[in-house]
């Protein structure tokens, strides 16, 4: 095996990268995965001995030759902690990711403001603090970015993975500016319903509502002892493959790239307090003009495949053009009212009672009353275990 170090500014259009080879020794186990549901969450960015031991050693650096300190951001460190795991998992080197972003691209993904420099190494003689911080010290790349006198933050990575040909990889990225975040804890979010708190609510725009376009702007009000807000977008609940980012301690995002299919949007709206993350969940439907003509009720949450809550679930779907009715059949096999058949009248929402658990499929035959008649669409999940 081989042995790397390499550094790269990409902040004001200045590009420099330096590589160096050396010999590597093998280890064992797997540090702190990384699951890319869309291009940036991790399952942690909490902040290990040797990491916090690291922003020791690059501090005192700094303060000898008259810089200020480096916070830690928690928007840094994603990004170093998934580019870490990515090179890890598929097994390369390099500032470019497999996804074919660059250190600056790469920041901004994560939710840091502005783009970034990045020092990388990758061997078995990495694995602690020290060993990184004079490998780097001692190539004039890497030392001149750790004494870059601008920067403000710092994210720091550090990851092994026994399948790959260097098993260590150390990210550190650099950032000019202080976004409101802090490590030691952070984390693209999991969940830790029910909450202790109460997590913010988007006020706008309401939910179930029509998007006006291809972009939307979120909006919810701030809660005490919030420390961090995040935002999931996707097409089915929970997902992010739409946006998934920290927008720090601000109370509003614009997501673009929506869909204009008339299909559903889900938002999950996270809120860090000291005691973790929690969250809330939001549908609405994508802008079209098809949406808006559909003689047929689309179901817009829960998503189409997915699980039950339990063994009652709440039913909403979006509004069809010319309905004087609608009508829902709930049932243990397809087209079969069961559980339930019942008219809903011109509100769009239901919640059904008594459905089987076990992880069973459940159907759902949404109905529409127009000019030309009854039609409907058929829908499946699977009930709570």
């Amino acid at each position: 095996m081989s042995q790397r170090i390499s550094w790269r500014v990409s902040l004001a259009g200045a590009v420099m990268v330096l590589a160096m080879g050396f010999a590597a020794i093998a280890g064992m186990g797997l540090t702190r995965p990384a699951n890319a549901l869309t291009n940036c969450t991790v399952s942690s960015t909490a902040i290990d001995s040797e990491e916090q031991a690291f922003l020791g050693l690059i501090n005192n650096y700094r303060a000898q030759n008259g810089l200020g300190a480096l916070s830690i951001s928690t928007n840094l460190t994603r990004a170093a902690t998934w580019h870490a795991t990515d090179m890890g998992a598929k097994n390369y080197f390099s500032h470019t990711d497999s996804l074919g972003r660059s250190p600056s691209t790469r920041a901004t993904d994560c939710g840091y403001p502005i783009g970034a420099g990045e020092n990388i190494a990758a061997g078995g003689a990495w694995q602690s603090a020290q060993s990184a911080f004079t490998a780097w010290k001692n190539s004039s790349g890497h030392n001149a970015n750790m004494l870059y006198g601008p920067y403000k933050q710092i994210g720091i990575a550090r990851v092994y993975n026994n399948n790959s040909t260097y098993g260590w990889y150390w990210v550190t990225d650099f950032g000019t500016t202080t976004d409101g975040t802090s490590g030691g804890g952070s984390t693209s979010p999991a969940p830790t319903q029910p909450p202790a708190s109460s997590p913010a609510s988007i006020s706008s725009p309401s939910n179930g509502a029509t998007l006006p376009g291809a972009s939307a702007t979120f909006t919810w009000g701030g809660v005490s002892g919030a420390a961090e807000y995040f935002l999931y977008a996707g097409t089915s609940q929970g997902s992010n493959n739409i946006t998934g980012r920290s927008t720090g301690t601000s109370t509003s995002l614009t997501v673009s790239n929506l869909p204009t299919n008339g299909s559903a949007v889900h938002i999950r709206l996270w809120t860090r307090f000291s005691s973790g993350w929690q969250y809330r969940d939001f549908s609405y439907t994508a802008s079209t003009a098809t949406a808006v003509t559909s003689t047929k009720a689309a179901m817009t949450s829960p998503a189409a495949g997915t699980q039950l809550p339990g063994s009652t679930a709440t039913f909403n779907w979006g509004a069809a053009s010319g309905a004087s009715q609608y009508f829902l059949y709930v049932g243990t096999s397809q087209g079969s009212n069961n559980i339930v058949g019942v008219s809903t009248g011109l509100n769009r929402s239901l919640t059904v009672n008594n459905i089987p658990r076990g992880s069973q499929p459940v159907y759902v035959r949404l109905w529409t009353l127009g000019a030309s008649g009854w039609q409907y669409n058929d829908y499946t999940y699977w009930g709570a275990p």
